[in-house]
């Protein structure tokens, strides 16, 4: 029992990468994809909810900060940057423009991980329950593909 709870903890605090670890500790294949995925599951909750209440809050306090004007900004207003314009945020822009939701939830925890891509998907405004979904999909996918991998190794090299 304790072994399975480590392994959701290890699921929750890194994501996919956690399944070697579960299998590291004695859980049979199935049980630790499973306890990996409970975890990863209470992270996208976790982060989804928590940068959408963050997000909200912030769009709120800078809508009452900001007066409203019709036309662009004046000019010697500094150009601020969005934080999205990095280079993290522009792959992620361009993935979510080319794929939508769905490639962001199948591609995103490959490319930025269980809670980069959770963060991610909330800071660009992605609808909050599909984004879970597809995330979820995704963590799936992606946990399986480690798993099986992690398998072949062990047994490749007879370290059971």
């Amino acid at each position: 029992m304790l072994n399975f709870a480590l392994a959701v903890l290890a699921g929750f605090a890194l994501g996919t990468p956690a399944v070697p670890f579960g299998l590291s500790i004695p859980l049979p294949p199935p049980v630790a994809l499973v306890a990996v995925l409970l975890g990863a599951a209470g992270c996208l909750l976790s982060a989804v909810f928590a940068a959408g209440w963050l997000r909200t809050r912030w769009l709120l306090w800078r809508s009452k900060r900001r007066p409203v004007t019709a036309g662009p900004p004046p000019e010697n207003r500094r150009n601020r940057r969005n934080r999205l314009d990095g280079p993290t945020g522009r792959r992620a822009r361009r993935l979510v423009n080319r794929y939508g939701v769905i490639g962001f939830g199948i591609i995103g925890p490959a490319l930025f991980g269980t809670w980069g891509s959770a963060m991610l998907g909330t800071a660009l405004g992605l609808p909050r329950w599909r984004l879970i979904g597809w995330l979820m999909a995704g963590v799936t996918l992606w946990c399986t593909v480690m798993l099986l991998a992690s398998e072949a190794v062990i047994d490749a090299f007879g370290l059971r």
